[in-house]
């Protein structure tokens, strides 16, 4: 937490309920995915839904927003450029200084996760339909692939504690849930059926795995221990649902519906329950990420303070 004094201090005396509402409510944000420009961008949102604004602009598609463990970069699958073809990106939380991280001639890049340290990125990638997945370091550079196996491997994320990525494959015929070591060894299957299973977001301490399933006859969000065992269904509306993302604190999951017959934003409570429609627009939202971000706070003794996630007052 920084501190700053002297001429600060009189504009932070006088924004005092402003700043404090600011911090309280903007601990945590959401971005996702939409058209409702026209073409796909991404759009940033409170958790409650309020204040969505774009952060991408111009023509160009983008996708596949994640947030940066320290809240102050997104990552993001863009179209843009004279070959048009995916390729990861990243920019500002504002949505300023996009970057090429990728700049593959032959590839289509997608789905970035950060690791937990936030210093490397993992990908899917694949010349011609052969997705697989890969890692660099977040400021660029030669990306090393992970995964060499048969079959389609897709939609990584990094475990908490930064030793594992589980993925979805369709090595065995169907769509199923992987983990791995962040080497790329000692990749273990995790769902076993003959549905599939895809998605997987690890929630924040690592107990559990939420993903997407049609085993039960419709597309719905699922959750189970980070070993596989106890699969739980959370959702059961007649259409689809998908693209689940844990809250920073673990009690609630974003995700993408389409029970009001196009692709709209939710959160739920982590066990299914309240779900809720947070974008409610006629065009499609998608793919959320939900990250913690710095925020403003004045603190009693009034002093001016920045911290990142949950807000705590200086004493």
């Amino acid at each position: 937490m920084i501190y700053l004094h002297g001429v600060l201090l009189a504009l932070a005396t006088s924004l005092l309920p402003a700043l404090t509402s600011l911090a309280e409510n903007a601990a945590t944000s959401i971005v996702f995915a939409s058209s409702r420009s026209g073409t796909r961008a991404i759009y940033r949102m409170n958790p409650d839904g309020t204040q969505i604004r774009q952060l991408t602009e111009g023509p160009q598609y983008a996708d596949h927003p994640a947030w940066s463990p320290d809240g102050q970069q997104i990552t993001f699958m863009s179209f843009r450029g004279p070959l048009w073809k995916g390729e990861i990106y990243v920019m500002n939380a504002d949505g300023t200084n996009p970057i090429n991280l990728t700049q593959s001639l032959d590839r289509e890049d997608s789905s970035p996760s950060w690791s937990p340290d936030g210093k490397q990125i993992v990908f899917t990638s694949a010349p011609v339909f052969e997705w697989g997945i890969w890692v660099m370091a977040a400021d660029g550079g030669r990306p090393r692939r992970l995964t060499r196996e048969q079959g389609q491997n897709q939609g990584p994320d990094w475990s908490p504690d930064g030793e594992q990525i589980v993925f979805t494959s369709d090595r065995d015929g169907h769509w199923q849930i992987y983990v791995m070591d962040t080497n790329g060894k000692n990749q273990q299957r995790l769902t076993n059926n003959f549905h599939n299973d895809w998605n997987p977001s690890w929630s924040p301490d690592g107990e559990q795995i939420v993903f997407t399933s049609d085993r039960d006859e419709n597309v719905d969000i699922y959750v189970m221990d980070a070993d596989g065992a106890n699969p739980i269904r959370l959702t059961n509306a007649a259409a689809k649902d998908r693209r689940p993302a844990w809250s920073p604190d673990g009690t609630q999951i974003a995700f993408t519906s389409l029970r009001d017959g196009n692709g709209e934003i939710y959160v739920m409570n982590a066990d299914g329950t309240n779900p809720i429609n947070l974008t409610q627009h006629r065009e499609w939202d998608t793919n959320p990420s939900w990250g913690s971000v710095p925020t403003l706070s004045v603190s009693p003794n009034q002093k001016l303070a920045i911290s990142w996630g949950k807000v705590k007052r200086a004493r």
